[in-house]
């Protein structure tokens, strides 16, 4: 491992040595674009434009045989098993080994330019953490799930294998894992499959999901920065070569990016160690079904609003519906409620209709409830008297998972002042107001919209409290829940 020089801002040694590397293994870089120091912006290096770029010029391209990947490693024939690993799972062992390599290791270049130290979750300490409470974010993170198939399956792997161990600790393996997974999960794509080897099923389909994808960190490709939607580059498969083709006009002295799709805060962070106002409009709460159960059971019988009485249900009861539910697949383990909720035209932009239609079906009267049983679709979305107060219930437990509210939020983001680059312990505590703040707001947007547009007036002065509506969270300790989300799809060479 040794031989890995640390890289300071301003000292080019490294990114020469790497494009001679490069253009060593085949690559083609076009006179238009220069690989840049851009610490001084807080991005590290990043392709940046010397003359203006047309749409469609080619940017560079790398050979296949350059890509960093299980295919292209010679450890497949000291370990034949790693074939038979999670495409995440073989490259994370790869690249320890190649790394371990150093100067003699073919990659030894490209190392030198990757990134030793990370933002990104799995890397803070539990004191950090805790600045994301009410986040769903927390529950993504599996560093206990990891450090488990790292020990159980990677590990007795890497011990056959006496340049990857050479008397080296499992803590030290464990750590090595860490940080080459930070590295696939920040930097690496999803690679094409060789059409010859790809599985097909009994009807002839082949396999679209993206965990089994192949895995590969392609050099140079992954030294473009991503913020928001200001891609405008993208990155091309074919058979031998892994081209960046300009997808707009990008001016001199413009940098060019790359797209990391819309991702919320919460989810940048976590992958990418960073947080982007530019992001900002992809923001989600997860609103997790177990939220809803107890949001719904505290509530019975409670909140008489528009002249009709919230459903008052038992456990058993709440069961059954949440069964027809599950029947009609409106139920999952969380929902999405992003900011676009009552900020667009369309009356349900922002809620997930799948949440609109659980809730109608958990708040119907039991008359109505009788009916739907034997209905033969689900419910539309819609925003009812009974679902909508259900809604705010639930929006308002939700809320109750953050332990400040927006006011304090703002003011600890004023207090903090500027970012500065050398303090992490600042940098993170800056990144996780900025991920809960834009969740709160979310909350407190969701709720003002409803209450002024689907409610009717309260029956009596007080019956809906200010509280309730105005986005600040007066409970503090509330109890963690873990939510889930599905993972969205990606196209074929899109950065995980």
């Amino acid at each position: 491992m040794a031989g890995y020089p640390e890289w300071s801002a301003g000292d080019e040694r490294q990114t020469n040595d790497f494009l001679e590397w490069l253009h060593s293994q085949g690559a083609s870089i076009s006179q238009k674009i220069a690989l840049t120091d851009l610490t001084a912006l807080g991005r590290g290096r990043g392709v940046v434009a010397r003359v203006d770029i047309e749409e469609h010029d080619e940017l560079f391209s790398v050979p296949q045989s350059a890509v960093l990947s299980t295919a292209n490693s010679e450890l497949r024939n000291k370990i034949p098993e790693i074939d038979q690993l999670d495409p995440w799972l073989s490259l994370i062992l790869v690249m320890i080994s190649e790394y371990n390599l150093g100067q003699l290791g073919r990659w030894f270049s490209y190392f030198c330019v990757l990134p030793r130290h990370f933002d990104t979750l799995i890397h803070w300490s539990a004191d950090e953490l805790k600045e994301l409470q009410g986040s769903a974010v927390l529950s993504k993170i599996g560093k206990a799930d990891a450090d488990k198939t790292f020990a159980e399956v990677l590990l007795p792997l890497a011990k056959k294998c006496e340049h990857i161990m050479a008397g080296r600790s499992d803590e030290w393996f464990m750590s090595s894992a860490h940080r080459m997974a930070t590295l696939i999960m920040a930097y690496g794509f999803d690679l094409e499959r060789d059409e010859n080897a790809q599985d097909v099923d009994e009807e002839g389909f082949v396999s679209d999901d993206e965990d089994e994808k192949p895995k590969g960190m392609v050099p140079l490709a992954d030294m473009l920065n991503a913020d928001g939607d200001k891609n405008n580059a993208r990155l091309y498969h074919s058979p031998t070569l892994l081209t960046m083709i300009a997808t707009k006009h990008i001016k001199k002295g413009d940098e060019i990016f790359n797209d990391y799709g819309p991702l919320p805060r919460s989810d940048l962070v976590r992958r990418y160690g960073y947080v982007s106002d530019q992001y900002k409009q992809w923001d989600v709460v997860e609103i997790g079904s177990q939220t809803i159960k107890e949001a719904t059971m505290k509530s019975k019988g409670e909140n008489r609003n528009a002249g009709q009485s919230a459903v008052s249900l038992t456990e058993n009861e709440l069961d059954e519906r949440i069964k027809l539910a599950e029947q009609w697949d409106l139920w999952e383990e969380s929902f999405d409620v992003s900011r676009e909720a009552g900020n667009a035209s369309h009356p349900y932009a922002g809620f997930d209709p799948a949440l609109l239609q659980s809730l109608y079906v958990l708040a119907a009267p039991k008359e109505e409830f009788e009916q739907l049983k034997h209905a033969k679709k689900a419910p539309k979305p819609a925003f009812n008297p009974a679902s909508t107060r259900m809604l705010m219930n639930v929006l308002t437990a939700r809320r109750e998972d953050y332990y400040t509210t927006c006011v304090q939020d703002e003011a600890l983001l004023q207090g903090l002042g500027m970012e500065d680059p050398s303090n992490i312990t600042q940098r993170r505590k800056q990144m996780a107001i900025k991920v809960r703040l834009g969740e709160k707001h979310i909350i407190k947007a969701a709720l003002l919209y409803l209450y002024n547009n689907h409610t009717a007036p309260p029956s009596a002065p007080g019956s809906t409290s200010k509280g309730e509506t105005n986005g600040n969270n007066t409970h503090h300790g509330a109890k963690r829940r873990r939510l889930d989300s599905n993972s969205k799809s990606r196209k074929l060479v899109e950065r995980r």
